[in-house]
């Protein structure tokens, strides 16, 4: 029977995905985002006089 030996590349190939992991458990630690478009944070602000509408001159 032989014996094989893990290569460096395999050595590296095998940190690499270490290193994912990691980063992956680092994310789904992280609270979800929301997403709800219909959400409102703010109020609009208000159009004072002379502002915004139409600048026909009337």
């Amino acid at each position: 029977m032989r014996i094989f030996r893990p290569l460096p590349v395999d050595h590296e190939q095998a940190e690499f995905m270490r290193k994912l992991a990691h980063e992956c458990r680092e994310l789904l630690k992280q609270p979800l985002p929301d997403t709800f478009l219909g959400r409102k944070t703010m109020d609009a602000p208000r159009k004072e006089d002379g502002q915004g509408g139409d600048d026909r001159g009337e």
